[in-house]
């Protein structure tokens, strides 16, 4: 708005010396336009429904979604939506379904969602693959699989490829510190900048310093076989920050306590604390296994018990 405003201003003291500048005030519309289109866009996308595939994926695969209050979730699902509207998701020999889009948009808007204003810039489609790959792309038996997800470079520059089943695992286990969804998504966080390295352009100078000696005394030492952090982050300084990431989202109560140090690192560079955000996840009652006591103290296994009691419609004891 300033801008075309400007273009008006100019265009008046312009006309003094001739008439035809006027034709500038005819500019100043699409110019504004041109100015405020993303952000029509966007608002737009905003304030079209949720898919209530997508809410009902969001609210029983994501914790973090799960966790927020409501306010929080609203502001979520509006960035899941821009994102989708932006980012096209494509299948490789493989179905995209709405399960699989709302995880690709749950992975992208968790990294980023202590910022007030972001944007993966120069992304452009997410290709989904049926398995693991190999390095030449081939998802065939004969190729050695081995990667899960990737930020493409080169000819696939703007493009990250995800494999799907590893994608949907991510979410299923809140314990195992990984999630090829955050992994790459950090990945272009830290490219903010202009280059994947291990530093990201949020983190301010108080920060940042710690964590770069952080990294370099990390990767100068051979981790050993009892480490809390997955080998693959001692690859280099990107892998590092990547790693650290999706462990620090998917299981942040257990990286605060082994490392509080780097916790707290990467809360400042994230600006946020998922280890509060994701203490308010209800615990979900353990599974009562087939051979196990039963529950309800009869001192039957729960196979001769409750579970033969609900098999039949019996109600069950008390």
């Amino acid at each position: 708005m300033s801008f075309a405003l400007a273009i008006v201003i100019l265009a008046g003291f312009l006309s003094i010396a001739s008439i035809w500048w006027l034709g500038l005030v005819l500019v100043a519309p699409i110019v504004f336009w041109w100015s405020r289109r993303k952000t029509l866009r966007r608002r737009a996308a905003m304030d079209q429904p949720m898919a209530d595939a997508w809410e009902h994926t969001l609210a029983t695969e994501v914790g973090y979604f799960a966790a927020l209050d409501d306010d929080g979730k609203e502001r979520f699902r509006k960035l899941v939506k821009v994102f989708v509207d932006e980012v096209a998701i494509t299948g490789i020999r493989t179905d995209v379904d709405d399960r699989t889009i709302a995880l690709v948009a749950a992975s992208a808007v968790i990294p980023i969602f202590g910022f007030d204003d972001w944007e993966y810039s120069g992304l452009g489609e997410v290709l989904i693959y049926p398995s693991a790959y190999g390095e030449d792309f081939r998802t065939d038996p004969s190729s050695d699989r081995r990667t899960l997800g990737m930020v493409g470079a080169y000819h696939l520059s703007g493009v990250m490829i995800l494999s799907k089943p590893d994608l949907i695992a991510g979410f299923a286990n809140a314990t195992d510190k990984r999630n090829v969804g955050i992994h790459e998504f950090s990945h272009l966080v830290d490219k903010q900048d202009g280059s994947i390295d291990g530093v990201v352009r949020t983190a301010a100078t108080e920060v940042a310093i710690p964590w770069v000696r952080w990294v370099a005394e990390e990767l100068r030492r051979t981790p050993g076989s009892n480490e809390h952090i997955d080998d693959y982050a001692y690859t280099n300084e990107a892998e590092y920050f990547a790693v650290l990431s999706e462990y620090f989202f998917d299981s942040p109560a257990i990286l605060a306590e082994k490392a509080p140090d780097t916790y707290n690192m990467l809360q400042k560079i994230y600006r946020q604390d998922p280890k509060r955000v994701l203490a308010r996840v209800p615990r979900r009652k353990r599974r009562v296994g087939r051979n196990e006591d039963c529950p309800c103290g009869s001192g039957d296994k729960f196979k001769r018990c409750c579970l033969t009691r609900r098999h039949r419609g019996l109600p069950l004891k008390k």
